[in-house]
């Protein structure tokens, strides 16, 4: 029995145990924060209702995957998230080679957001640029308008990510 490979083999194995393998037992949201009120996101696209979708979506992820509450009334909320479509763009993908059509395509909506407690001014989160996209191929029936659905519902999980604690 060699006692030097066995020392080294219960010190790595100590040492990979206390690391955790990167895992955290913490929460992975804020506890000092129960609600939070969500005001129509504001374009600078000029998408009709653009803004309602994702207002919607994100409305709906924080109740679906945080602890937090969403209340309508700032008054009676400990924070706000708010924010503003930047873009919406349509980029083609691949086209067919015969008649030089767009067959894929790609939507994707950018925004800006901030999430802020509301009791004491403090900015919790803050993304200048936070993309969600979708893709769509209309030769299989699939329209722009389902694409930016996807691209919309992509973009609301990714705030609503982004509200969780730093590693």
């Amino acid at each position: 029995m060699n006692t030097v490979r066995d020392r080294v083999l219960v010190l790595c194995t100590a040492a990979v145990l206390a690391a955790g393998c990167g895992y955290s037992m913490q929460p992975l949201h804020r506890g000092d924060v129960q609600t939070v009120a969500v005001p129509i996101f504001s374009s600078k696209d000029f998408r009709r209702e653009l803004e309602f979708g994702l207002t919607r979506q994100v409305v709906k992820f924080i109740e679906l995957r945080t602890p937090y509450k969403v209340v309508h009334d700032r008054k009676r909320a400990d924070t706000e998230l708010r924010g503003e479509i930047s873009w919406l763009r349509t980029s083609v993908l691949s086209e067919d080679t015969d008649t030089d059509q767009p067959q894929d395509l790609q939507v994707a909506i950018t925004c800006w957001f901030e999430w802020k407690d509301l009791r004491t001014g403090e900015i919790l989160k803050r993304r200048e640029r936070i993309t969600g996209a979708a893709t769509y191929a209309g030769a299989v029936g699939e329209t722009p308008d389902s694409a930016t659905v996807e691209a919309t519902r992509r973009l609301a999980e990714r705030i609503v990510e982004a509200m969780e604690k730093d590693w």
